[in-house]
């Protein structure tokens, strides 16, 4: 039998918050402990877990609580749509896709992310393009999962691993939708842990 890990209520009260933990936190002071632990005691996270009905999962090196429900709430659609459209029009403007991921991204040259059809996808899921406020905060609710660090004083924001798993997942419905293909994918993509 294994003994209890280390930080196990705290590693679990993260979890259940929505953070996903990823080798991106082993940058992260206090967080690179945890990511060390879950990845070396994930059978028994996930056994333990499993008793009280959360589903632990992994991807590569991204770890996360899947949710039981496969209906999105509003934050998660909210978070894949503005995850998705930033990857997209950053890739647009012929930057790296590899730089979102280690570039502090100033906020204030975000201007392109609010403007043009990225306004309506953004109105899609409630969010008011014209409000910097409510897509701010948006971006600070993300850096709390885990799926990018927002820097306050600098108003910069870098995306984190988790992030490129819902891009991936975004990038395969709007395929499926703009190719009429009928996927499993859709369910899958459903499960993912709490945005």
């Amino acid at each position: 039998m294994v003994d209890v890990p280390q930080d196990t209520q705290k590693i679990i009260q993260v979890l259940l918050r929505g953070y996903q933990f990823s080798d991106s936190d082993l940058y992260k002071a206090v967080y690179d402990r945890w990511y060390a632990i879950l990845d070396r005691h994930f059978d028994w996270f996930r056994d333990h877990l499993a008793l009280s009905g959360f589903t632990l999962s992994r991807e590569k090196q991204v770890i996360f609580l899947e949710k039981e429900n496969k209906t999105l709430s509003q934050e998660e659609r909210q978070a894949v749509v503005a995850l998705f459209l930033l990857a997209d029009l950053w890739l647009e403007k012929g930057k790296s896709y590899g730089d979102l991921f280690q570039l502090s991204v100033p906020w204030a040259e975000l201007d392109w992310f609010r403007d043009g059809y990225g306004k309506e996808y953004l109105d899609q899921v409630g969010i008011d393009s014209g409000n910097d406020g409510a897509l701010e905060q948006l971006f600070r609710r993300l850096a709390n999962k885990g799926f990018l660090e927002y820097d306050d004083d600098a108003r910069t924001l870098t995306l984190r691993r988790p992030a490129e798993r819902l891009i991936n997942m975004a990038r395969r419905l709007h395929q499926q939708i703009n190719t009429g293909e009928p996927d499993d994918t859709v369910a899958g993509a459903q499960e993912q842990g709490d945005a």
